[in-house]
This record gives structure tokens, C-alpha cells and sequence, in this order.
């Protein structure tokens, strides 16, 4: 793991969630770093101009919501199986932003992810707990029962063979992106501090050991396979792979 970009902050006992980031108390002269801020944590750079407002995640912008809207008919649902297991059990074990962890736990799924990256499960959590502090929670934020900072593999490897989960979802982060739109800035950036997920093959092999019924695979939509699927779910730019998991002895 890299180096922690460092906290500015006007706090003085940061939350126990940023303890592990260095203290700095203004912006650096380059690279990533955290702001802190009552209104929530923030992923800025330093070259960034004057106007950008860096990545800060708020998950009651009602995107969740949007995302939902669609109901068991959306690529995701379908890759999921929600039509005819709308109780599902879903692993993320590559959280990344949350977005589709929280759409999973509006749609009835209950919820729970992975997330290795320090600065990726900072936000995430950072986040989460905004959300849980309003008066009316968000129906959906019972569902997603545990955000864990933790390596999927390792963590996978610790758990019992018997399935805790119906479904794991992998949606890996590659070197190469295509992602170039002004709006995807800020992912853009996110994938150069994160790099890609390179042990994603090993990360599927140890998810079809440990699922109950399948294995979902995010992609872009002209990627090669991880491995030849069970079947697929198209998206206008992403695809779902399933793998199902075979009968065990």
C-alpha cells in the first residue's frame, strides 16, 4: 500500500476514522490530500484549479433513490437475480464509491462491503455516517448492514466455506479507462490514486468458493471476460458477467 495522502483539517481531534491520516495544516503543493470539513470528507488535488470542488460523496443527493427507480429491471437487479430472489444476500467486495451497494440495499438487498483502499473506505464511511445522523434515515441505510476496511482476497480466505452470502459482486477498477467526459473527472482521478485491481482473477476463483448462488462481474461493456460467464447483462456501457455457483459435494 502507497503512502496516505495527507488531512488538512480545522479540527482539532479529527474523527478516529481519519486517525491514521498525517496531519498537514494547509494544502500541499502537489498530489492527492483530504480536507475534513463539517459539510463532509473531501478528496482534493493539488493541481486542481481554483473551481473544482474535488470528491466528496453524499449519499441523500438522491441518486440512490434514481438508481432504484428502476426496480428489478434494471441490468443491475437482473444481474443480481432480484426478480425471483428479491431478498438477497450481496457482498461488495470492491465498494469503491458505494453507489452500487446503496442502490442494492434500496432495491431489498441486504448489503454488506469490502473496501481496501484507506481513502476509498474514508468517504465511503464518512458518508454513510452523514446519512445516519439526519432525523429520517434513508429506508435503504438499514439494509447496507457493514462497510469493512478490508482486502477482499484475505478477508475471503478467513471466512467459512459455507456460504454466508447468495451472491458476491466484484466491480473491479482497471488501469486503462476510457472514462474521458468532464463528469467522470473525478473518477479519473480516483483511478490514478488507486491504480487497478490486478489480482481480480484470484479475487473470482476465491468468490465462486465462498458465494451461495453466483458471482456477479462488473465490466465495461467491450471487456474480455475474467472467464467465459454462465451468462451476461447488458448495459448501455457496462455489462454483467454471472458466474453460478456449481452444486458442492
Amino acid at each position: 500500500m502507497t503512502s496516505l495522502p495527507p488531512l488538512v483539517t480545522k479540527a482539532a481531534m479529527p474523527p478516529a476514522l481519519l486517525s491514521d491520516f498525517p496531519l498537514i495544516q494547509g494544502p500541499p503543493a502537489d498530489g492527492f490530500y483530504l480536507q475534513y470539513e463539517t459539510a463532509g470528507l473531501t478528496l482534493r488535488h493539488a493541481e486542481a484549479g481554483p473551481n473544482d470542488n474535488g470528491l466528496c460523496l453524499d449519499l441523500l443527493d438522491g441518486n440512490v433513490e434514481r438508481r432504484a427507480a428502476g426496480g428489478r429491471k434494471s441490468p443491475l437487479a437482473k444481474a443480481i437475480g432480484l426478480r425471483r430472489h428479491p431478498d438477497s444476500s450481496v457482498l461488495d467486495t470492491t465498494c469503491g464509491l458505494g453507489r452500487d451497494a446503496a442502490t442494492l440495499a434500496a432495491l431489498g438487498c441486504t448489503a454488506t462491503t469490502l473496501e481496501r483502499h484507506p481513502v476509498l473506505f474514508a468517504l465511503v464511511e464518512d458518508a454513510r455516517e452523514r446519512a445516519a445522523q439526519i432525523e429520517v434515515r434513508p429506508h435503504w441505510l438499514a439494509n447496507w448492514s457493514a462497510n469493512i476496511r478490508a482486502d477482499a482476497i484475505n478477508w475471503l480466505a478467513q471466512q467459512s466455506a459455507q456460504p454466508g452470502f447468495d451472491v458476491i459482486y466484484i466491480d473491479p477498477m482497471f488501469e486503462s479507462t476510457r472514462r474521458k467526459a468532464r463528469p467522470q473527472k473525478a473518477l479519473a482521478w480516483l483511478g490514478e490514486l488507486v491504480g487497478g485491481d490486478t489480482d481480480v482473477g484470484e479475487l473470482l476463483d476465491l468468490a465462486l468458493a465462498r458465494a451461495g448462488r453466483q458471482v456477479v462481474v462488473k465490466q465495461h461493456a467491450r471487456s474480455k471476460p475474467l472467464a467465459p460467464p454462465d451468462r451476461s447483462v447488458e448495459g448501455k456501457a457496462i455489462r454483467f458477467d454471472i458466474f453460478l455457483v456449481r452444486d458442492r459435494v
